[in-house]
């Protein structure tokens, strides 16, 4: 919500109806979550954990995107 404020009642719409549009949401959240973790890690594949959740994250934001249409 905070990065599409003008499709925030398209988004609480969805929330209140559409289990997966909720499903959506929360793997969003998830890989953000893990792209914060891999980016401070130290381990040797850190690197290449927070490119593929940040690809991941955009990939998800872009289903619940053409979700809110």
């Amino acid at each position: 919500m905070l990065r599409h404020p003008q499709r925030r009642a398209a988004f609480r719409r969805l929330a209140a109806d559409d289990p997966y549009f909720l499903e959506l949401c929360e793997a969003y959240e998830a890989a953000c979550a893990a792209v914060e973790f891999w980016a401070k890690s130290n381990d040797p594949a850190a690197p290449d954990r927070t490119c593929e959740y940040r690809v991941l994250a955009a990939e998800v934001e872009k289903d619940i995107l053409r979700k809110a249409e």
